[in-house]
């Protein structure tokens, strides 16, 4: 009797590991916007389909290297953007899958993003051709721009 009961609470048990598990899965991610200035998070977004298709074409634009030795920005927003899935940018520079990126949005500076990859690649930075308040009022940031 001991052992059927034990048993049974091992089978529940696993079920609601499993139906937990996609319940998580089915959640579509937030991106959090970091005002650097106040060094704290000030926004939390839903990762809509306009947002991610947005951020994807930012990561498009004509991403170059960056060359510098520090990411430390003196103003504006940082966004962390985690893709619920693995997105592929078809760009010599993105080797493989992006899971998630940092995006860098200064004012009167270009975006430079923070890119980790779903295989174990080194993460890289770039700098984009990209107007930053543009971005931020595409997706209806701006108010987060000004905090």
């Amino acid at each position: 009797m001991y052992r059927r009961v034990s048993i049974l609470l091992l089978l529940l048990s696993f079920c609601f590991v499993l139906s937990n598990n996609r319940v998580r899965a089915e959640e579509k991610p937030n991106v959090s916007i970091f005002d650097v200035k106040q060094e704290k998070v000030v926004k939390v977004v839903p990762l809509t389909s306009e947002l991610q298709d947005s951020v994807l074409e930012l990561l498009r634009s004509s991403p170059i290297l960056y060359g510098g030795f520090s990411m430390d920005p003196q103003d504006g927003m940082v966004l962390h953007v985690p893709f619920p899935t693995p997105v592929q940018i078809k760009h010599e520079l993105y080797p493989s899958a992006i899971q998630e990126v940092y995006i860098f949005l200064e004012q009167d500076k270009q975006p430079r993003a923070l890119i980790f990859f779903a295989a174990k690649q080194r993460p890289i930075v770039v700098v984009l051709s990209y107007d930053a308040r543009k971005f931020m009022e595409r997706n209806q940031l701006k108010g987060a721009w000004n905090s």
